[in-house]
């Protein structure tokens, strides 16, 4: 699961300036690796955070609720699989956890043949027909973030493009 960020530039100046900005392979490569660097550490930081990227907080799991701890951090395994990878125009902030779209955007799970979902909170055993998940978005990029990637490319032209 991966989320795309498009920056789009309507300002004709910058949009000038960029147009004659003609980075080589290596260079974009470097850049869109800072910036993946960057958010996938922004990424990592909502589960302390407990919020998404639009700030609001998330909702607590039961066992949150009924042990402490903290939502979508019982093993560190979402949190710990966030990466990026980069190709040759983008940059792509991400997990291959299977749950992980489940976590991000909720959902219903069903338990198949008639049967029930048998799972253990607390210790004790449940068993039930489906579970809701609610949506607790972790990928992203809210105003904040937005602005650290502009300012990232900002800094990354003066000190490795245009260097005094």
């Amino acid at each position: 699961m991966s989320i795309a960020v498009q920056i789009q530039v309507k300002d004709e100046g910058v949009l000038a300036v960029l147009g004659r900005l003609a980075l080589d392979n290596d260079t974009k490569h470097e850049l869109l690796d800072l910036i993946g660097i960057n958010e996938s550490e922004n990424t990592r930081l909502r589960f302390s955070d407990q919020q998404g990227p639009d700030g609001v907080p998330w909702e607590p799991s039961l066992r949150v609720k009924l042990h402490g701890g903290d939502t979508l951090r019982d093993t560190g395994r979402l949190m710990n699989s966030i990466t990026h990878r980069t190709g040759d125009t983008y940059v792509e902030v991400g997990t291959n956890v299977d749950y992980a779209a489940m976590m991000h955007g909720g959902g219903t799970i069903h338990a198949t043949g008639g049967g029930y979902l048998k799972f253990q909170i607390g210790g004790a055993w449940a068993s039930k027909r489906s579970v809701t998940i609610p949506a607790r978005p972790f990928l992203g990029l809210d105003d904040e973030g937005e602005t650290e990637v502009i300012d990232l490319i900002d800094e990354f032209i003066r000190t490795k493009v245009f260097p005094k």
